[in-house]
């Protein structure tokens, strides 16, 4: 152990006072966890990758999901000044090589058993994102080639690490605590260069805020690797021993069982997962619950007034972003058909930035705080010294309560002519049995590039009947053309909108 984070010096609080309470519950793995086995843990891990050679600022990339072992192997790597990379298991492997490649990973942590022996050999062709390059001798390369040379180690519990051979240069990656992929639903993927300082002001933010306490017993079914689970769940347990619950994904019928069994108060989730339960599965007597988080994606009021009718408990939206962490949560009891996401947390500031292409009596949302990164990883990305301008658009009502009213406009070129898909989704949305939608571009063979739309209904619209029902209301160069029919928009794990399916969709029609 070379150095005690603020993190770490937290949980050796909570070692001291609570060493024997149970803080991870693993159903899954038929497993739970005390403060004391969290801290064997991970004394064994930084043991282990010790052994290894690894060092002070490099990074350490994990592929086990919301594993039992996650916070032990977070909170190792805090201790060791090893910087951590969270990449979601749905990620293929050639992609989580082709991250290890590109930010020159140390090490790998895998999930024992898995066989990355292809990924690894294959000359891995980069996509066209600059960000997914690599250099190589000081020269891009398109190809991150590279048969990435290394070893793998059983490092104990259930995992094994894939270790670099030649190890990159200590401090690479210094003073980062963790690298987090962005989303990408503002543009490019990016990973952020998010330090500890950032993590802890964040958790104080979210612990204070949402009143979670000690004792209070989480559902951690969203991923542990995004900013949302990491932030929400690992953290507050590291910060003051919050026990969690972990599945490895979100399973419906498990949700309710798992509440009631193990009487948990807070359940972080994302709409769908709100949506779903309260339309699908039986969630009476769920007496223990009492705050229900969501975020990631826009929150439909039908969906908060739906599980409010099933539980009694509002749904309350959080909105953050991978960049700042939490920035606003709604922590009214009240049911507004706004579906506002409150008021800024902790010492978290939002300013409104007027902007021409702003909805009217809204701002572009500018965040500031001890809770915003100073940049992005890569040595030409953007600095921005604590202050994020997002790209949402939001209206402050007299109360200080925020609510979010849009997009910064991504536009459709159609024949030389902008088209704003937000204005044509809303128009949609507002046909009879559509209850979302999402427009974007597609390729057209005479215009270069034309409107798509992908709606939820169960209603028999096609592309003819759309152009027919919207013709008075939009420009014919507005009209879609061409329209797929779906019963739900395809998400990602993220909760988020995933618009590279919906692209495949519209491209098959």
């Amino acid at each position: 152990m070379t150095s005690l984070s603020p993190l770490a010096e937290a949980f050796r609080a909570v070692l001291r006072d609570r060493r024997s309470e149970v803080l991870v519950m693993a159903p899954s793995e038929s497993r739970t966890l005390t403060a004391q086995d969290i801290d064997t843990q991970a004394c064994h891990f930084s043991a282990a990758l010790a052994a290894q050679r690894l060092s002070q600022g490099q990074l350490v990339v994990t592929y086990i999901g919301n594993a039992s072992v996650m916070p032990a192997l977070v909170l190792a790597c805090l201790r060791d000044g090893l910087t951590l990379m969270p990449v979601d298991r749905s990620t293929p492997p050639a992609e989580l090589v082709a991250l290890a490649a590109r930010w020159d990973a140390a090490a790998m942590v895998l999930p024992d058993g898995l066989d990355l022996g292809a990924a690894l050999s294959l000359d891995l062709t980069c996509p066209p994102e600059p960000w997914r390059r690599r250099k190589v001798d000081g020269h891009t390369n398109d190809s991150l080639a590279a048969r990435l040379p290394g070893h793998h180690v059983p490092i104990g519990h259930g995992v094994a690490a894939w270790v670099a051979t030649p190890l990159p240069p200590p401090g690479r990656h210094a003073p980062a605590a963790v690298l987090r992929l962005t989303s990408g639903s503002t543009g490019e993927p990016r990973v952020t260069c998010t330090e500890e300082r950032h993590l802890v002001a964040d958790v104080v933010h979210i612990v204070e805020a949402m009143d979670i306490r000690q004792g209070t017993r989480q559902i951690g079914v969203i991923p542990l690797s995004h900013s949302y689970g990491f932030g929400n769940l690992l953290l507050p347990l590291l910060w003051q021993g919050t026990p969690v619950l972990l599945r490895p994904q979100f399973v419906p019928t498990q949700v309710a069982p798992d509440i009631r069994s193990a009487a948990l108060e807070t359940f972080p989730g994302v709409p769908f997962m709100f949506e779903h339960l309260a339309r699908h599965q039986d969630l009476s007597h769920l007496c223990s619950l009492r705050l229900a988080v969501s975020a990631g994606a826009r929150l439909r009021y039908e969906t908060v007034t739906a599980f409010h009718r099933a539980t009694g408990v509002k749904v309350r939206s959080f909105y953050g972003s991978t960049e700042t962490g939490g920035i606003c949560f709604d922590g009214t009891d009240r049911l507004d058909e706004r579906v506002p996401v409150g008021h800024p947390i902790g010492a978290t500031r939002v300013e409104l930035v007027a902007e021409a292409d702003a909805p009217e009596g809204s701002g572009r949302v500018r965040v500031s705080g001890p809770n915003v990164i100073d940049r992005y990883a890569g040595t030409d990305a953007p600095h921005f010294d604590g202050v994020f301008l997002t790209s949402d658009y939001a209206r402050v009502d007299a109360n200080g309560t925020h609510v979010l009213t849009g997009r910064v406009p991504s536009f459709v070129n159609v024949a030389g002519r902008k088209v704003v898909p937000q204005e044509v989704e809303a128009a949609l949305r507002a046909l009879p049995g559509v209850s979302d939608a999402v427009a974007m571009g597609v390729d057209d063979a005479v215009r270069g590039e034309a409107l798509g739309a992908c709606l939820v209904s169960d209603a028999a619209w096609d592309a003819r009947t759309v152009r027919e029902a919207l013709s008075s209301q939009l420009a014919a160069y507005k009209l879609p053309r061409v329209v797929v029919v779906t019963r739900m928009l395809p998400l990602t794990d993220r909760g988020k909108v995933d618009r590279a399916a919906i692209a495949r969709l519209l491209g098959q029609a």
